[in-house]
């Protein structure tokens, strides 16, 4: 386990983590398909990780632009309604991250359990 870090240098070495393993071939599971309908053709599995990896980058240099401009150094520090709205959308992506030895339980976000359009106590129709 390393020494303390913020929440943006956690994502950050769990994101550069995902992309070693992309690249090393660790998630190549799966091919390019091309729909029966004549669609777009989806990408291989590890195609689509790279993707989420650079939306989970933009996210975060999102989330840094906005702290430099209010002069925000650790994400703890943000004050105010967008500030902490910000900061809600890093401790999402940390969420997933929760059984790494360097999580913070302190980041853990309170997600909401319910599934929109169903009842209570109904369970989820696939």
């Amino acid at each position: 386990m390393m020494g303390a870090m913020n929440i943006v240098e956690f994502l950050e070495a769990r994101i550069a983590e995902e992309e070693a393993g992309i690249r090393a071939g660790s998630f190549v599971v799966g091919t390019t398909e091309i729909p029966e309908d004549g669609g777009e053709a989806k990408g291989s599995l590890g195609e689509r990780m790279q993707e989420e990896c650079a939306q989970k980058r933009a996210i975060i240099a999102s989330w840094q632009e906005a702290a430099d401009l209010e002069g925000i150094e650790d994400p703890g520090e943000a004050q105010g309604t967008v500030a902490i709205a910000r900061r809600a959308m890093l401790t999402i992506l940390a969420g997933s991250y929760r059984e790494h030895p360097d999580y913070d339980p302190g980041w853990s976000p309170d997600l909401p359990t319910d599934v929109p359009g169903e009842a209570a106590g109904e369970p989820a129709k696939r």
